[in-house]
């Protein structure tokens, strides 16, 4: 923050928050941007970022049907910290699969 006194009012909980909005849009930015450039309706977000962070998922939820107009949904999976452990394996087994 570029205003001292602003910054001197703000608390580790603020700085934490701001951070975890910060990266939550980067990820959903970049998801939507890769969803709408390759015509995919449904983005399926995995890994243990998001294991017990609510805040995050109800973030990039609404941050893919607002950006998208409705037309790019978030999907969540309930135990995703073992899916992108599993498409990597999947990926390793396959050379085929297109990066």
């Amino acid at each position: 923050m570029p205003n001292p006194e602003r910054r001197a009012e703000a608390s580790k909980e603020d700085l934490a928050r701001a951070s975890l909005v910060t990266v939550t849009n980067n990820i959903g930015a970049i998801a939507r941007l890769s969803a709408s450039i390759s015509g995919v309706e449904r983005v399926l977000f995995v890994g243990n970022y998001l294991c017990g962070n609510e805040m995050s998922m109800q973030m990039l939820a609404y941050a893919m049907e607002y950006w998208s107009q409705g037309s790019i949904k978030a999907l969540f999976l309930k135990h995703e910290g073992y899916f992108g452990a599993l498409g990597a394996m999947l990926h390793k087994l396959d050379p085929d699969i297109q990066q």
